[in-house]
């Protein structure tokens, strides 16, 4: 029979249902034997324990799950609405890591990460790469200019520190009661540093990896949001960006980029490993 790793792709409500049966495992899969399926999905599942008759039943399976990879996923809002608070050391039964992809202008799909912790939501989503191994025109143009703000606004702080560090030096700038000068910002924040980028609370629903991933949209979706929201959810099937990420994270050869314009990924492939 097969002894291979197993990974679940589920879309929408299908992803829903996965949660539901992935988060209900009461036993360890490598506890239960393995059976040969004869490619019989009805043989993949666990005969079903008994439940006191106010539980679901939910159906055990004969196999560890790795990876369940959740596509266009309403999860968080079901959670939401059952009142299900996930906490960082929250993960699922078997150690299955979750990856939420999600297209950006899909109506239906939502992030997990700010149901940990609610200051996730002033973080963004981690952007996927596209197949080429780069980001759009859009995303290059907004990392580019995040890129001169953030440049800006140190040179402005550095500044004011030497024109501050001066006065302090005639002894004209007065100090706070605790030795800390006035003019220094709390840098000590359990979600932010001294460049005032938040740290995503991820915890242990992917092995302390980020949840919540994001496809990048073509030039051509940006000309109207709102009629690309109509195909966007079900848009996932087409898309390299995600067949080449999902094959990433299953076969483990990693994130590796071309270094260059001209090196193909067979090239990226042989540097990568198996």
């Amino acid at each position: 029979g097969f002894n291979g790793k197993i990974s679940i792709l589920s879309h929408s409500l299908g992803s829903v249902i996965a949660w539901d049966i992935l988060s209900h495992q009461i036993s360890d899969a490598s506890e239960i034997p393995l059976r040969s399926t004869n490619g019989d999905l009805d043989e993949l599942m666990y005969p079903e324990p008994t439940f006191p008759q106010s539980t679901t039943n939910y159906p055990q399976l004969n196999f560890q799950v790795v990876n369940n990879f959740m596509i266009g996923s309403p999860v968080s809002v079901f959670l939401m609405m059952r009142n299900e608070q996930l906490t960082q050391d929250y993960s699922l039964p078997g150690g299955t890591k979750v990856f939420n992809v999600f297209h950006p202008y899909d109506p239906v799909a939502y992030r997990i990460e700010p149901l940990i912790h609610k200051d996730n939501a002033k973080t963004e989503p981690q952007i996927i790469t596209d197949w080429r191994g780069g980001f759009r025109v859009q995303y290059q143009t907004k990392f580019l200019w995040r890129k001169l703000l953030n440049e800006t606004k140190k040179t402005q702080k550095n500044v004011v520190k030497a024109v501050e560090a001066r006065i302090e030096g005639m002894g004209l700038l007065d100090e706070a009661n605790d030795g800390t000068p006035l003019h220094e910002e709390d840098t000590q924040s359990v979600f932010s540093d001294e460049s005032g980028i938040y740290r995503v609370q991820v915890g242990d629903l992917c092995g302390g990896r980020r949840l919540d991933y994001m496809l990048q949209e073509k030039e051509l979706e940006n000309a109207n949001e709102y009629i690309s929201a109509f195909a966007a959810h079900s848009s996932y099937w087409g898309e390299k960006d995600l067949s080449l990420f999902i094959s990433q994270e299953i076969f483990g050869f990693g994130r590796v980029i071309p270094t260059t314009n001209t090196e193909s990924w067979a090239e990226v492939g042989s540097r990568a490993g198996p």
